[in-house]
């Protein structure tokens, strides 16, 4: 009778190890890694690009490792075709972003396509401002589109 409670016992391990390994890797895909950002940096990757019967929308996750809370960062962006020609110019306003934390923004572009070009970070806007602590905060800057994001 001993041999069997081992039997079962193994085999309830057996099962339990079957279910993990799955259950692990799924997890795995579930959860992409959160892009890290270097200290004092703040990390804006463009995340997705999908094109609209509009124009472009655009996802970018950024992650504030500044120090400090962000009030309303804004950024000058100069979309490019994939000849090099300038195509627009437009400022986008990544909101509220608290330090320490990861957040998406999304952006419609009327008018522009998704496909191959490039992004241009022209650099920040509302330097003016009391509360621009983003004009002098290092940038780091990612994509995983076919748009290169570059300043």
């Amino acid at each position: 009778m001993k041999s069997w409670s081992v039997f079962i016992e193994i085999g309830r391990w057996t099962a339990a190890a079957l279910v993990a390994v799955p259950l692990t890797a799924m997890t795995a895909l579930a959860d992409p890694p959160v892009p890290a950002a270097s200290a004092g940096a703040l990390k804006l990757e463009l995340n997705r690009a999908e094109t609209t019967p509009a124009g472009c929308r655009l996802s970018f996750l950024a992650v504030n490792s500044t120090g400090k809370a962000l009030q309303a960062p804004a950024y000058e962006l100069v979309f490019f075709s994939p000849d090099g020609i300038i195509e627009q110019l437009t400022v986008f306003d990544f909101g509220a972003m608290p330090e320490g934390k990861t957040v998406v923004r999304q952006f419609d572009v009327p008018g522009l396509g998704c496909g191959a070009g490039r992004i241009l970070l022209n650099g920040p806007v509302g330097c003016e401002a009391e509360d621009a602590a983003h004009c002098g905060a290092a940038l780091e800057l990612a994509s995983r589109t076919a748009l290169s994001f570059d300043k």
